[in-house]
């Protein structure tokens, strides 16, 4: 596992005009981001000329995952070594005619959400570039290896605030969506936050990516509750996402997970479909019944999940309510922790 103590700098943070400089055209350097885009290893799409050339120049420090684990509906969860004895987890959701990759922006997470699993380790250090990237490359050659339909989503809605690690996430995208590296869609890229001040909100809102806002309540004790490192209020962070929608002519994703008890009744719904009554544009709710994990909480059952659809759906908004995908492996939303490293 490479150590970064020489010069070399990481493959998976050159962007492809910098790695055409480096091997000295943008032919040797398509060819190394095809190989990658394919899910090929370098060392059977290359020549040994060309291998050895990459090697002098960059470090070929790709994510090689240490275990995984596949729940029943085909969901698979890789953990995944970092070079300073870190562990991260990633999530590979395959579909019928694509598959979903979950990334993960940091190892562990500072938010401290009363139902995320992730939330118990606090805060470890933010991910870089090529650590960020290299999660969708190994998500690319797990696919193809297993036979899933090849990746077109990826979701930041794994380990880490992409919110508290910005500047990273900014120039993973840039390499994500450039069409000469692994040209993914913007379309298909969502980035999921919690909140945060209006000045990185809108830093986020220039983002090559869709926008989810994990919400959870709109009334303010309930939400510094769920969510207690809130800061600034739900309406400020509404109006801000109200000019995020203007200026895109956009859709945001409002995601909200459903505790039984806690923020599932019908008077949490209807503020709900009051509070996002003024935002412009394609305004979406996504239901996520809570996957279990932190110790006093339990998901709303069906019928307090579907009343609570029911209310969003007639006050006009687009509702879905999520299926949760590779539960029992500790797979779905909320649920990836590593506490031990390598377990």
């Amino acid at each position: 596992m490479p150590t970064h103590l020489d010069n070399r700098p990481s493959l998976l943070s050159c962007g492809p005009e910098k790695l055409s400089a480096l091997l000295g055209g943008p032919g040797r350097a398509r060819n190394v981001w095809k190989a990658l885009q394919d899910g090929e290893t370098l060392e059977n799409a290359l020549t040994a000329g060309a291998l050895q050339r990459l090697n002098q120049k960059v470090s070929l420090d790709l994510l090689d995952p240490v275990k995984k684990s596949t729940a029943a509906c085909g969901t698979r969860k890789l953990l995944l070594p970092l070079h300073d004895g870190h562990f991260i987890e990633s999530v590979v959701i395959p579909n019928p005619s694509r598959t979903t990759v979950c990334v993960s922006s940091q190892v562990g997470c500072a938010r401290g959400c009363r139902f995320c699993m992730t939330a118990t380790m606090g805060i470890i250090r933010n991910l870089r570039v090529h650590e960020i990237v290299g999660q969708v490359v190994a998500a690319v050659a797990e696919a193809k290896a297993a036979g899933m339909a090849p990746i077109r989503n990826v979701v930041f809605m794994g380990m880490g605030e992409p919110l508290d690690n910005l500047a990273e996430v900014e120039k993973a995208l840039d390499i994500l969506t450039d069409g000469r590296a692994m040209g993914l869609s913007s379309n298909h890229i969502t980035v999921s936050t919690v909140g945060g001040s209006a000045q990185k909100l809108r830093r986020l809102g220039k983002l090559p990516a869709q926008i989810a806002w994990s919400v959870h309540a709109v009334e303010e004790n309930l939400r510094k509750r769920l969510v207690p490192t809130t800061q600034i209020s739900m309406e400020s962070m509404r109006d801000v996402f109200s000019e995020i929608l203007e200026a895109r002519n956009d859709t945001i994703f409002v995601e909200v997970t459903l505790m039984d008890g806690v923020n599932d009744s019908d008077v949490c719904a209807r503020e709900l479909a009051e509070f996002l009554k003024p935002c412009p544009g394609d305004v979406r709710v996504n239901l996520l019944p809570l996957n279990e994990g932190r110790e006093g909480l339990m998901p709303s059952g069906k019928a307090r999940v579907e009343a609570f659809a029911k209310v969003i759906a007639a006050s006009g908004l687009r509702t879905l309510v999520r299926t949760p995908r590779g539960q029992e492996e500790n797979a779905a939303c909320g649920q990836l922790v590593v506490l031990e490293q390598g377990v």
